[in-house]
C-alpha cells in the first residue's frame, strides 16, 4: 500500500524508529478536540497543514494568546476566540496537524532553528548531507549549532533514509530542527522534495562538478539567507520551488545608498530596511509555498532588456541531443522572460545585445555541452524523461547560468517563430517519429 506523504503520515513512519521517535514531538490532526488539549497543555504550538508550508503558532503569552501566520500578529483572550480565529481566517486546507514548538522561553523567539537538507542522486545512491540553513540570524543560536552539528546530522541522515525507504521517488529531505541546551534536539517538521522541486534540481546538477561553474548559488529562502546573499551578491531572486511560468519570482537589490529595491513583475518599490524588506516580502509576495533563493545573474540586454536562452535537449537514439534554441527577450520593465516582448536567434541576439565580447559558436557550442551534461544529471534523479527545456541566462561579459530545467516546458513560443523547422523536429521526436544521426 502506498503511504501518504502528508506530514502525519510522516510523523508515524519516523515514530516507528526507535533512534528518531525520541526526537519526535506530539502530532496529532487538528480538530476541536486537538486544540483544547493542546491549549491546555503546552505554551506554545504551531498548526501546520497536512500537505506543504504554512505555519501558524500559538502562544500563551502574559495571560493572553497570541497567534502569529507569516507577518500578521493577533492578540486573543479567551480560549474560544482563538479557536474560531484558525477556523475562520487561518484554516484553508481540508487537514492539518497541531504539535508542539519545543523552544524554552529563553530562545522564545524560535531563534535556533535549522532546515537541515540530505540528498541522494537517485534511490540506488546513497543519501548524504548537504546544508544546514539557519532559519534566523542569531549568535546564541549559531553558538549552540555548532555544539549539535554531529547529532543534528546524524539524527537528519535518519529520517532521509527511513522516507526515502517510503518513497523511493523522493531524493531530498529537509528536516527542521528545533534545538537549545535546555531541551536538546527536537524534529519540528520534514519535507520531501520530488524531482520537480527546484531545490532538488539544484542539489542534483551541483553533484557533477562539471557542472558547478554554470549554477548559481541558491539555497532555501530563510530570514538569514536573504540576509546573508543580499549582503555578498547585492541582487537575488526568490522563486517556489515547484512554481512554472515565471510565477511568483521576486526580485531583491541592494541600492548604493544601502536601500533595498523589490521587483516583480511591472511593479518596484524601495524600502529603507532589511527588516522592512523582509516582512515586506512575507506579507505581499509569499504564498503558500517553499522557496528558494538563488543568486541574481547580471543578464545580458537587448535595448535595456534582460534576455535569456531556451534550449530544447531530447533522448535520441539512447543519447541527449540539443534539438531547439530561442532567446526570449523580457518585456519592458520585466525582469522574467516569461513575459517576453519578443523572440529571436541566439546569434541575432548576441550581435544586437550589450555583451563586451560576441563569439557565437563558441558560446553556443558551450550552452549545447552544459545542457547535455545537466540533462544526464536529471535523467539519473527522474528515470523515464524524454525532454527538457532549460533557461540558460548570458551575462554581458559572456558567462553561462543554468537559471532552470523543466521536464515539461513551454514549446509554444517555437510554434510562434515563422520558421517551424525546430517546432517540427522537437515534436516529431516527441511522437517517436524522427531519429536524429
Amino acid at each position: 500500500m502506498k503511504a501518504s506523504s502528508g506530514r502525519l503520515s510522516q510523523f508515524h513512519l519516523l515514530n516507528s524508529v526507535e533512534s528518531i521517535s525520541k526526537h519526535l514531538v506530539e502530532t496529532e490532526l487538528f480538530s476541536k478536540a486537538s486544540f483544547y488539549d493542546f491549549i491546555e497543555k503546552y505554551n506554545t504550538f504551531v498548526i501546520l497543514p497536512a500537505f506543504g508550508p504554512g505555519e501558524v503558532c500559538v502562544s500563551a503569552v502574559n495571560n493572553q494568546f497570541k497567534i502569529v501566520s507569516k507577518s500578521k500578529i493577533v492578540i486573543c483572550s479567551e480560549k474560544e476566540a482563538v479557536y474560531q480565529h484558525l477556523v475562520r481566517h487561518e484554516i484553508k486546507q481540508k487537514y492539518y496537524v497541531i504539535k508542539p514548538l519545543k523552544m524554552s522561553r529563553r530562545y522564545a523567539q524560535g531563534n535556533c532553528r535549522y532546515l537541515v537538507t540530505v540528498h541522494r542522486k537517485s534511490a540506488s545512491h546513497v543519501w548524504s548531507l548537504h546544508s544546514y540553513t539557519e532559519k534566523m540570524n542569531t549568535t546564541n543560536g549559531r553558538g549552540i549549532y555548532k555544539y549539535f552539528r554531529h547529532e543534528i546530522g546524524n539524527l537528519s541522515m535518519l529520517v532521509a533514509k527511513k522516507l526515502g525507504e517510503c518513497f523511493p521517488t523522493c531524493h531530498t529531505v529537509v528536516v527542521e530542527i528545533v534545538y537549545d541546551m535546555k531541551i536538546g534536539i527536537w524534529i519540528h517538521d520534514t519535507m520531501l522534495h520530488l524531482p520537480r522541486s527546484k531545490w532538488n534540481q539544484y542539489l542534483t546538477l551541483m553533484m557533477e562538478r562539471s557542472l558547478k561553474p554554470f549554477t548559481p548559488h541558491t539555497d532555501l529562502y530563510t530570514m538569514t539567507t536573504l540576509h546573508d546573499l543580499l549582503a555578498k551578491y547585492h541582487g537575488i531572486i526568490i522563486k517556489p520551488c515547484n512554481g512554472q511560468g515565471g510565477l511568483g519570482i521576486v526580485q531583491v537589490s541592494v541600492n548604493h545608498d544601502h536601500s533595498y529595491e523589490i521587483h516583480s513583475g511591472i511593479q518596484k518599490m524601495t524600502k529603507a530596511t532589511f527588516e522592512e524588506t523582509y516582512h515586506f516580502i512575507e506579507e505581499h509576495y509569499l504564498s503558500e509555498e517553499d522557496y528558494i533563493i538563488q543568486r541574481r545573474l547580471p543578464l545580458a540586454r537587448i535595448n535595456g532588456c534582460p534576455f535569456d536562452c531556451r534550449v530544447i535537449v531530447q533522448k535520441v537514439d539512447s543519447a541527449w541531443k540539443t534539438t531547439g534554441k530561442i532567446v526570449k527577450i523580457a518585456a519592458e520593465g520585466f525582469i522574467v522572460t516569461n513575459a517576453a516582448q519578443g523572440l529571436a536567434s541566439l546569434e541575432d541576439a548576441i550581435q544586437n545585445s550589450n555583451m563586451l565580447s560576441k563569439p557565437t559558436e563558441s558560446l553556443e557550442a558551450k550552452i549545447d555541452e552544459i545542457c547535455i551534461a545537466a540533462a544526464g544529471q536529471l535523467e539519473e534523479n527522474k528515470t523515464g524523461i524524454k525532454i527538457i527545456g532549460f533557461d540558460i541566462g548570458i551575462t554581458k561579459r559572456g558567462g553561462i547560468g543554468i537559471i532552470e530545467g523543466n521536464s515539461v516546458p513551454d514549446l509554444s513560443m517555437f510554434y510562434k517563430l515563422e520558421d517551424k523547422k525546430m517546432y517540427t523536429t522537437i515534436k516529431n521526436i516527441e511522437r517517436g517519429f524522427f531519429n536524429a544521426s
